[in-house]
């Protein structure tokens, strides 16, 4: 607003009027207006399964006051089709204004998703699912300035995670009611290999990891690591535990202490009814020779390029 403007509304308007043009013209953001001291911004939890979702969920609860919505459930009214087929999963997604709110579930135009996102705000909560990472998703995300929290785990443990999911929770990782018959005959060690591998029904450990780990390097995300939140039991540290905590009340502009962060995380962990040790290194109980070997072949750049190993001599 230049100065001959400003000074020709001084002449004909009152003060408190020319104070809201100059406000609204010259220093108003949405910044400004939507983020309060102590309010959490909009945020979504997305992850991958078998990562931690039942611990960083009670966290995010705790420590916002907010609850949380599992896209999975029924308290999201939105068509939830599973579909198996892979390559038809990937050219649904090659269309215009389509994403995929879970990752086994079809893609569904980008207007519903957003509905849903805008329910979430009239009922003050925030969004719990398994999003593969796109970049439609993403946009939205950071045209609604909506934190996504992320977490990263160790892709071996991950496999005994999957191997372990059935028969806590009733249902593989895939959505079908024990859907797999010929991986529930199979001994442990076998599936090891299948998980690893991969097959016509089931994702293999590399195929799950490249549909989510876009969401690492997101502009609009908070990574975190799973080993680092559980502290000791994780391989780090109480120290770089509290540093990684800290970065969830960074990411949504909160003021949280530490102690009420390590308190946050005590009432948080151990909750739901598939997270179980909370234990990192599980896979070196488990993994052969050989199976090292297969991961390698298989995953060895993805382990180097997390941080869990800095080459192939493990």
């Amino acid at each position: 607003m230049s100065s001959l403007i400003k000074n020709l509304l001084c002449s004909v308007l009152s003060l408190p009027v020319l104070a809201f043009i100059w406000i609204y013209t010259d220093g108003f953001t949405r910044e400004t207006a939507n983020v309060s001291p102590g309010k959490p911004e909009e945020f979504a939890l997305f992850t991958m399964p078998k990562t931690g979702t039942h611990l960083l969920r009670p966290l995010l609860e705790n420590l916002t006051d907010k609850k949380s919505i599992s896209y999975w459930c029924q308290e999201v009214d939105c068509p939830k089709t599973y579909l198996y087929d892979k390559n038809l999963t990937n050219l649904l997604m090659l269309l215009p204004n389509v994403l995929q709110p879970y990752w086994l579930n079809q893609p569904i135009p980008s207007k519903t998703f957003i509905s849903v996102l805008n329910n979430l705000e009239y009922s003050d909560g925030f969004l719990v699912t398994h999003a593969p990472f796109s970049t439609e998703m993403e946009k939205i995300c950071k045209e609604r300035k909506c934190v996504v929290f992320f977490l990263i785990r160790d892709p071996r443990d991950w496999v005994i995670s999957v191997i372990k999911h059935p028969p806590i929770s009733g249902i593989d990782i895939y959505g079908a009611p024990i859907g797999d018959n010929h991986f529930q005959s199979l001994d442990f060690n076998k599936k090891i290999d299948y998980i690893i591998k991969g097959t016509e029904w089931y994702y293999s450990c590399l195929e799950v990891f490249n549909l989510f780990l876009g969401w690492k390097n997101s502009s609009v995300c908070c990574p975190l690591r799973f080993e680092a939140l559980l502290g000791p039991r994780g391989g780090y540290t109480e120290q770089e535990q509290l540093v990684e905590l800290r970065k969830i009340p960074q990411a949504l502009h909160l003021d949280v202490s530490d102690d009420r962060l390590l308190e946050a995380f005590k009432m948080s962990f151990g909750k739901g009814t598939v997270f179980v040790k909370g234990k990192a290194g599980n896979w070196k109980e488990s993994f052969t020779e050989g199976q090292k070997n297969l991961f390698k072949e298989h995953l060895g750049d993805v382990l180097i390029e997390l941080g869990y190993e800095n080459d192939y001599n493990w």
